[in-house]
């Protein structure tokens, strides 16, 4: 289990969420939770950095920092473009 992070404005990026979004997002929380290393390498040209991107829904993204020492993931910007 990871711990899962992050800071006021990714909260007001989180609380911005659509209702339609919202179920999506718990989805991602757990997996972020559980196997953070399953979002896509957010830097292509160097898929081992822990910085990583998830989709959520049909129209979120997610981007993130896997800190595997700690068990940690810091949220870094949510996204909703729908």
């Amino acid at each position: 289990m990871y711990d899962l992070d992050h800071d006021a404005s990714v909260q007001e990026q989180i609380d911005a969420l659509p209702p339609e979004a919202l179920a999506a997002f718990a989805e991602l929380r757990v997996v972020l939770e559980t196997a953070p290393w399953s979002g896509s390498p957010y830097h292509s040209e160097d898929p081992d950095r822990p910085v990583r991107a998830h989709a959520f829904g049909t129209a979120g993204l997610a981007v993130y920092l896997v800190m595997e020492r700690q068990r940690r993931v810091q949220l870094v910007l949510v996204l909703w473009v729908g």
